[in-house]
């Protein structure tokens, strides 16, 4: 997870264990997903909604099960490890318009790629954003999966690029 310097990209091992594991959970699953190749004017991680979601609020189970149907990739852990402090710039390169659903509604960025188990509960992880008179900064957090969640709660997703059909077909 270095910057790539002939770039001005930043890499994410996406492909590597998680890089933290908060005490007393247990990793259930750690989906891999490659090389993660970071430009903060263009991020390649879209915040996707299910359409229960866009529509009110939803078990996050069944927003568990849709994202099984997505065609792309889960993001893990280990890029909110990565946004939140795994290199020096990071918080800066995270893109403003992931801060906000409306005025004084932050998002709740999660990470379904990498799923956990405290107390006999699962749960994953999130990219919290906190703004009050005081403080405006990015948080590590986390969400039970059985949370009903609404347009607050978007996963990190990585669309697989579409294959344009042969001219042979």
């Amino acid at each position: 997870m270095t910057p790539d310097k002939y770039t001005s990209r930043y890499r994410i091992d996406l492909d590597a264990d998680p890089i933290f594991v908060p005490e007393g959970f247990e990793v259930v699953e750690h989906r891999k997903g490659g090389i993660l190749r970071w430009a903060p004017y263009r991020p390649q991680i879209e915040l996707y909604l299910t359409a229960a979601q866009r529509k009110g609020v939803v078990s996050g189970l069944a927003v568990a099960e849709e994202l099984a149907e997505f065609e792309g990739t889960m993001v893990n852990a280990n890029a909110l490890d990565y946004l939140v402090g795994g290199y020096p710039d990071a918080p800066w390169i995270i893109p403003d318009s992931w801060q906000f659903v409306e005025p004084y509604k932050s998002k709740h960025i999660l990470f379904w790629g990498t799923q956990y188990r405290y107390e006999g509960a699962l749960c994953v992880r999130s990219l919290d954003w906190y703004a009050d008179a005081r403080m405006h900064a990015w948080k590590a957090g986390f969400c039970w999966t059985d949370h009903r969640l609404n347009s607050q709660y978007p996963a990190a997703m990585i669309r697989k690029p579409k294959v344009a059909a042969s001219a042979t077909e």
